[in-house]
This record gives structure tokens, sequence and C-alpha cells, in this order.
């Protein structure tokens, strides 16, 4: 694992060891730093344009692992959200997963192509996640040449991870950035019950969770600070809520000034969202990482 990447992994298991995520929330300091740093920005956004894997990890945070009928999503619908949010801000780190993004190759170029030609200034990286279980095609292996901060990240998952050699290699030879990331372990988030609980309870799990500050998900046109809540909402396994998303195609948000200010009320949020109820991220559980479930997980 690189060095940043280590520090980085020993930072925030340090920050859920020592319970510092709830006082650094609650303090606001993490906030008021990063709009300080990064103004009118998204530090990190997510983009999903599949809900298709390669995989079925069993402890998977976005939830692939429950889709008994994934799709790849609409290429136009995602450039269309991208050109609201680059409208109203800038992004620092654009990530491009799914799923596993290399199965909608289709999909995933559209994307590169508006990205490359259209708002090349207003982000500083893209970042593909992959797990290393598909070569993409020479077509799309251009489209990664062509397109400038492109990085390649790859989940090494051992055996699994059957084409990170071969695809990786392609990578060095064409001059194609890439990371390899091997994580020892997964966080478990537990399974998608109900918790009847206090709402302080509920509360201090949303102050401390570390994923919601660096995983704001663009999903079917609408902006979530969680990926578990916006897949969960989507497969009908949570109650979705009022006022925990920003819908960015929404015709009120044709002021690109609302749309950031409503993007800045989200990821800035002090009350806990409702998913935050069935969740189970505070209890610190280390998992092995990309067990294979059945298809799909059941549930309860």
């Amino acid at each position: 694992m690189p060095k940043k990447n280590r520090l980085l992994h020993f930072a925030a298991s340090a920050a859920r060891t020592l319970h510092l995520w709830p006082v650094i929330a609650r303090t606001g300091m993490f906030n008021r730093a990063r709009r300080r740093k990064y103004p009118d920005t998204i530090v990190r956004l997510d983009v999903v344009i599949t809900e298709c894997c390669s995989l079925r990890c069993r402890d998977c945070s976005n939830l692939m692992q429950y889709y008994s009928k994934p799709e790849n999503l609409d290429a136009g619908e995602v450039i269309s959200s991208l050109i609201k949010i680059f409208e109203a801000m800038r992004v620092s780190q654009l990530k491009i997963l799914g799923g596993e993004p290399f199965v909608c190759q289709k999909v995933l170029m559209e994307v590169l192509t508006y990205l490359r030609e259209e708002v090349n200034d207003r982000f500083d990286e893209i970042n593909i996640i992959t797990n290393g279980t598909i070569v993409p095609s020479d077509e799309c292996i251009q489209a990664m040449k062509d397109t400038p901060k492109l990085k390649v990240v790859f989940s090494n998952y051992g055996e699994l991870s059957s084409k990170l050699k071969e695809f990786s290699a392609i990578c060095s030879r064409e001059g194609i950035a890439f990371d390899i990331i091997e994580d020892e372990f997964w966080w478990d988030f537990g399974d998608l019950s109900l918790r009847e609980e206090k709402p302080k309870k509920t509360q201090h799990r949303y102050d401390g969770c570390y994923s919601r500050r660096i995983c704001t998900t663009l999903y079917r046109g609408k902006l979530y600070v969680c990926p578990r809540q916006a897949h969960a909402v989507h497969l009908g396994l949570i109650p979705g809520s009022d006022g925990e998303d920003v819908d960015v195609l929404k015709s009120s948000y044709e002021d690109p000034a609302k749309l950031c200010d409503a993007i800045y009320s989200l990821i800035d949020r002090k009350e806990h969202i409702s998913s935050c109820r069935y969740c189970g991220c505070e209890k610190n559980i280390k998992v092995p990482r990309a067990l294979q479930a059945e298809r799909p997980s059941d549930v309860s």
C-alpha cells in the first residue's frame, strides 16, 4: 500500500478506535477546515455508473450484494447530473465506481468523454475504482489514456482479482496512472435491521461516521451523504425520507447558487439521517475483505 494510503488508513483506524470522530463532528472543525481549503468544492464525489458487479462481496458497504436485478445506469442521466453539479461547484476528487465500472464500458467511456471535453478545469483528479476482475477493451483503454488527471485504483482481493496483474501491466505500458490498494480488512456496517434506540445514540453514530465525510454519492440523479443510504432506499430495504438527499436535476435548482447552497447544506448536515437507524458502523468490527455471498443476499 502506498505511504499516503497507509497514513490515511492508520488515521481513520485511530479515529475509530479512540472515538474521535463524534468530537470532531460536534465542534465542526472538519467542515470549517474543509470549506476554508476547498471553497465551493465537493472534496470527494462518488459517481455510480452501474449496479452490476463481477463479485458479490458479503460485506460490501455499497450493498451490491442485495441486487437481484442490477442495472447499468443511463449515461445521459449521469452526465446531465454532472453538468448541473459542475455548473454549481468544483470537485476535487471524482471517483467513478459501481458495482464494477468496467462491466459497463460504454457508459464509462461516455462519461469520460464528457469530463475530458467539457469540464476538464472543474475537477482535480478522476479515480476509477475497480476490483481487477475485468480487462477493458482497447477502445476503453484509449479513452482512459486520452483523459487527463485519471488514475485507475485497484482493490486487490487476491485470487478474486484475477485480471489485476494483466490490467495493471497494460496501465504501465500505456502510461495510465494506477494504485493498488491492499487493505487488510473491512469495517462491518452490520445488517439492515431497524435499531430500536434513543435518538441520542443514533446521533452519536452519525457524528462518528467517517465514511459520510468522504463518500458524497451521486446516484440516479440524486446526491447522498451515504452510499449505503442511496442503495438501500432504492432497493426498498429501508424507507426514504424527505430532505435527506439533493435531487440535482430538480427544476428549483436551475440557479447554480441555489444548488451549491443545497449541496453544502447536505454535506454539512448536523442532524442524523434516518438510515443511521439501520446501520451498525459504530461497533468498529473488522471483517475479512471480499468474502463472497450468495446472489443476492437476504436483507434479514
